[in-house]
């Protein structure tokens, strides 16, 4: 028995070859303009899951870079803002200097010391993003009440009415130029320093979070992002702008008034001192952010480069299959038209 092979069979197989070569063709002009397997699953096999955890690590340390971007930008407004403060701070201590030898400008400290207020109160304010810089984790509105306010504040009325339970009469009253210096002194140390206690602090002055903000700056570290108006420097000095500016200086007696000049004096130098503290902290900060960044960006550059290692194709030898694909390509299609074309028709 003689086998034969028809002519029409020879083209179908031919027409499935050329089926499977384009696919193998499409594939592999993929790779050429991606530069990477098309089939991560399949051609990494068993170091697919490798390749899949470092993709993971990679959208971890963009996320983290990220808002590290934030954090940056936030510690630098409140190293600006601290600076504010510090430089008002420091205007207003060389400003109470000539009052130490007798010189007092009473009216001049009152109409600085009110000024600095509302800019302290601004500045501890300020947000980023929307976000109160000096709010802690509470930040869903400022922080600091305006002193100045109306409806009359609480920081405000609670200063007035410990002045009134001690003499008798708010400070407004003309009678302020009755009260000695060793009164004056004894309102300064006991229910005016009371006023600026932590707990009345909240309750009078700051609606912010005695926590400080904290993020994850590294794959492995979180940490302190910011500072809050609640620090111990900003009661200090509001403590020495409000008696600055609100027990009546220009009335009072000369021994009074520098009990005041005295007090206000030494609640700037530790404000100030607290400032300082404070910058070097936010400085920290700062640096810590700046060195976890870089070494984010080492881990990444190191990760994308392992990646690669696993997904990225030889474009050369991609190129060359791409060629050879199509060679044989057009190889099949010349076959199967001379093949289409034989006939006995044209042998008899």
């Amino acid at each position: 028995m003689i086998s034969g092979v028809s002519t029409a069979s020879m083209s179908n197989a031919l027409t499935s070859s050329i089926v499977g070569l384009q696919k193998r063709l499409s594939v592999a002009q993929k790779e050429v303009t991606t530069g990477q397997h098309a089939d991560l699953v399949g051609d990494l096999g068993s170091q697919f899951t490798r390749d899949s955890s470092m993709h993971l690590s990679m959208s971890d340390i963009d996320a983290v870079t990220t808002s590290n971007n934030v954090v940056s930008s936030r510690l630098a407004v409140t190293q600006t803002s601290l600076q504010k403060l510090s430089t008002d701070a420091q205007d207003m201590l060389k400003a109470l200097v000539p009052a130490q030898g007798g010189i007092v400008d009473a009216a001049g400290f009152t109409q600085q010391a009110k000024s600095s207020l509302g800019d302290m109160i601004s500045t501890l304010n300020v947000s980023d993003g929307g976000v109160p810089v000096f709010g802690g984790v509470n930040g869903d509105k400022p922080p600091i009440a305006d002193y100045f306010g109306n409806p009359t504040s609480a920081a405000k009325s609670a200063l007035e009415g410990a002045f009134t339970s001690a003499f008798g009469f708010p400070p407004s009253d003309p009678r302020v130029s009755t009260i000695t210096g060793a009164q004056m002194s004894a309102f300064l140390s006991g229910p005016m320093a009371n006023l600026f206690s932590a707990a009345n602090w909240t309750a009078n002055w700051s609606s912010a979070s005695d926590q400080p903000l904290q993020n994850r700056i590294s794959l492995t570290r979180t940490s302190d992002t910011s500072v809050t108006a609640n620090e111990s420097a900003m009661q200090k000095l509001a403590a020495g702008y409000s008696m600055l500016s609100d027990l009546n200086l220009q009335n009072l007696s000369t021994d009074a008034l520098q009990a005041v000049v005295s007090t206000a004096t030494n609640y700037f130098s530790q404000g100030a001192s607290g400032l300082t503290n404070l910058q070097q902290r936010v400085g920290v900060m700062q640096s810590d952010v700046h060195g976890a960044q870089d070494n984010l960006a080492t881990t990444k550059d190191l990760l994308s480069t392992q990646i690669g290692t696993l997904e990225n194709v030889d474009p050369t030898q991609a190129s060359v299959t791409v060629n050879n694909l199509m060679t044989q390509i057009e190889t099949s299609y010349a076959l199967t038209a001379r093949i289409q074309q034989l006939s006995l028709a044209k042998y008899l």
